[in-house]
């Protein structure tokens, strides 16, 4: 009788949504717990979302959330209609804080514990803190869907995130150092990807040793980690690898230091403004660009949720922090639009709007930039041929008030269109670029101003050769049967299937 097994709830046949359920005797944990953005992108986009009142049910029936008793909130299924439930899951294994790793990690219930490197934690804190969305409770939860009495009145009213959170079980991991949970032992191993924090896990259980690497590379400038994941592995008899596959029929591409050259060569012979856009959880890809703003005598102007991202990973000691010489951290024009104005005038005759007025467009842990010494507008970026200006999708309509110079460039720095929505996207930019005369750098893959977050196939072919399983079970890849090729004992998993160990 066969007491382990792993099941596939999401990241088979396709890049991401990874949520695989292991079970060895009385435990179960989840190896990550992420959105399926294919799926996500068959009903939902940014203006049709589940509803926060039927999201449970509206996820179910959508198939982007798999029915597990036991797992979700209880605010949640109460309101839903679902009733308690015995807690059914004993961990999460965490192996990074891209969405389609941990995006559902807010529809958990609150009391079941959370693995995850430091570097992990402190993303999920950012992108909690700043992030806009209503599906964003990652680290702590705010009870929804309560009654609290009212303090003066009888009666009750909503409760609201005032009224107090419920922090989420979280342990940060050391890599390297084994921990328990229950009869599993569990390795941590830090690997390089294209957020900092990434990690693979050895999994001892009572019948087998795997090795899960959620998402890695080896042409980061930590690549290191990775190669040394890679021997780790191979000295722990590991008998199954669930390893990732997102390039698995690709050679090897562009690395960071290939980023660095390309770009540097083309913000270098630019007289005007250096217009850069790179995912802004990407600390390798601003490592990049703050490089090459020292290197050419650029000012990085960054936007204030990376500013606060350097705050949180700080103690690393890998990033600079906000407030280095070489950055600037700019105030996007939000509500009235007063940042950095005082001759806007008012309704008051003779008056202008105040100043300190400006604060109040901002959210509580903005101010905190709003008011550093550092902190620029659009009015005091100075000269611009000494300026690198982060501007994502989002903000291009600063430019209208930052307006580029001639001779200014735009160097898109991530991965290409790759869906519909994303196509779409990309046309809207190039009309923004067109009305600023911009020209356009990266939507050429021959410009080399993207590196994959992931490994190519050469390199992964290589590395199970290298730990030479006894079972290789491919996800994250929508060419999980090209394995097969080169290796006997490729499992080939379906969606919901449980495949024993």
């Amino acid at each position: 009788m066969f007491l382990t097994s792993l099941t596939f709830l999401g990241g088979v046949g396709e890049i991401g949504g990874n949520k695989i359920v292991l079970r060895d005797h009385d435990t179960t944990i989840l190896l990550d717990f992420g959105m399926s953005f294919k799926q996500h992108g068959k009903y939902f986009s940014e203006f049709l979302e589940a509803r926060k009142c039927n999201c449970l049910e509206d996820m179910f029936i959508t198939g982007l959330l798999p029915k597990m008793k036991g797992a979700y909130r209880e605010d949640y299924l109460r309101h839903s209609g679902y009733g308690k439930e015995d807690r059914s899951i004993d961990a999460v294994l965490l192996s990074h804080a891209h969405m389609d790793h941990a995006a559902y990690i807010h529809h958990l219930r609150s009391d079941i514990p959370l693995w995850m490197s430091s570097t992990t934690k402190a993303l999920l804190s950012t992108i909690q803190e700043t992030g806009s969305g209503s599906f964003n409770d990652y680290l702590y939860l705010v009870p929804s869907f309560e009654l609290v009495p009212k303090s003066r009145d009888p009666g009750y009213r909503k409760a609201t995130k005032k009224d107090g959170v419920i922090e989420r079980p979280v342990n940060v991991f050391e890599n390297g150092r084994d921990f328990k949970i229950d009869s599993i032992t569990v390795k941590p191993l830090a690997v390089d990807h294209s957020v900092p924090g990434a990690t693979s896990f050895i999994i001892n259980t009572s019948e087998s040793t795997i090795l899960y690497t959620g998402d890695f590379r080896f042409h980061g400038y930590e690549s290191e980690k990775t190669k040394a994941m890679v021997e780790t592995a191979s000295e722990n008899d590991v008998d199954v690898v669930v390893t990732e596959g997102t390039r698995i029929t690709q050679s090897n591409g562009t690395s960071e230091e290939d980023v660095l050259s390309n770009a540097t060569r083309i913000i270098g012979g630019t007289n005007g403004l250096a217009v850069v856009n790179y995912p802004s959880r990407d600390l390798a890809r601003f490592r990049t660009f703050y490089r090459i703003a020292k290197e050419t005598g650029r000012k990085l102007v960054i936007d204030f949720k990376q500013a606060y991202l350097l705050d949180q990973v700080a103690a690393s000691g890998n990033y600079p922090r906000p407030d280095d010489p070489n950055i600037l951290v700019y105030a996007d024009r939000k509500g009235w639009g007063t940042a950095g104005r005082n001759t806007i005038p008012s309704n008051v005759a003779g008056m202008c709007i105040p100043s300190e007025l400006c604060d109040q467009d901002y959210d509580t842990w903005e101010k905190e930039y709003l008011n550093r010494e550092n902190c620029v507008c659009y009015e005091n970026l100075g000269d611009q041929s000494e300026i690198m200006f982060y501007c994502n999708y989002f903000q291009l309509t600063e430019l209208i008030d930052v307006k580029p110079s001639p001779g200014s460039v735009y160097l898109r720095s991530m991965t290409e269109p790759f869906d519909v929505e994303m196509e779409l996207d990309a046309k809207r930019i190039d009309n923004w670029l067109d009305l600023f005369s911009l020209k356009q750098y990266g939507r050429k893959t021959e410009d080399g101003l993207h590196a994959s977050g992931h490994a190519s196939g050469t390199e992964i072919i290589e590395m199970l050769r290298t730990i030479h399983p006894k079972r290789i079970i491919p996800i994250h890849t929508e060419h999980p049967t090209h394995l097969s090729k080169e290796f006997t004992g490729v499992t080939i998993a379906q969606l919901g299937e449980t495949i024993e160990l």
